[in-house]
């Protein structure tokens, strides 16, 4: 049993290996340069951006997709708690982002990009009729691509986002 799974894993990295390592170098290249971060929101925040990098590496871009998002959510959270307001302590996170852009933290360009992030988050976490316009079913007929191409190229659209919100508590 135990050679069954070691022969499974070795199989497994052998074929995966070179897609993770072009993952792990994408990363590595648009990572922010910095001796550390700051990261608001404890040690879950710390583990969602871990796991959603590692999410990215392993292929998993569902996950990736919606740790990224919860981090930054978590992060604005984070920050409006630590300001004070006690009344966001549950907010949403298309409410976080208002806030935050009505408080002068985002520009408009970055509430764009994170309400753009939660836009595709939210089609693979909350229920939609079959093909609806912003599943990824339909969006891969529309665009005429494999439901994995835009499940990747959506993951990789919100590490962007996260890798920005790094950029913005480096140290």
């Amino acid at each position: 049993m135990e050679s069954d799974a070691q022969n499974w894993l070795e199989r497994e990295d052998e074929i995966a290996r070179p897609e993770r390592q072009e993952r792990l170098r994408w990363i590595v290249e648009h990572y922010p340069p910095a001796e550390g971060f700051m990261l608001w929101g404890g040690w879950l925040s710390k583990q969602l951006l871990e796991e959603a990098k590692y999410s990215f590496v392993y292929g998993q871009y569902v996950a990736t997709a919606t740790l990224g998002v919860a981090f930054v959510e978590r992060i604005l959270a984070s920050q409006f708690y630590a300001a004070g307001r006690d009344d966001l302590e549950r907010a949403g996170g298309h409410e976080l982002l208002a806030e935050a852009l009505r408080c002068g933290w985002l520009t408009q360009a970055d509430f764009d990009r994170f309400d753009r992030m939660r836009g595709l988050r939210n089609p693979l976490v909350h229920f939609r009729r079959p093909l609806a316009r912003d599943t990824i079913e339909a969006r891969a007929m529309v665009s005429d691509a494999h439901p994995d191409q835009i499940v990747e190229a959506d993951a990789r659209e919100v590490l962007e986002g996260v890798l920005r919100v790094l950029k913005k508590v480096a140290v």
